[in-house]
């Protein structure tokens, strides 16, 4: 089943010194996910659709409790937000 994480990239920085781009974090821990979207003020990014989860998700991945369709605007256009609304995994 698919899951929608976001990425602090505060925690990953300052809290446990993960200094690489949260693009190459995601790749390296084997997840995989539909579509991502940088927050710039909420210094994180929301990764949709997420699959391969390890079983232990590092401190800075934790769930995105989002509707998609309620981001249009927020990084997200109305085609985004229906592609990862209608993912099926």
């Amino acid at each position: 089943m698919s899951k929608h994480l976001i990425y602090d990239l505060m925690e990953a920085c300052s809290g446990v010194n993960e200094l690489r781009h949260a693009i190459v974090v995601m790749k390296e821990l084997g997840i995989t996910y539909q579509h991502r979207t940088p927050q710039t003020m909420g210094e994180c990014w929301w990764f949709w659709n997420c699959e391969n989860l390890p079983e232990k998700l590092p401190s800075y991945l934790t769930p995105l409790d989002l509707d998609p369709m309620e981001c249009i605007g927020y990084g997200l256009s109305q085609e985004d937000a229906e592609k990862i609304r209608d993912y099926k995994y």
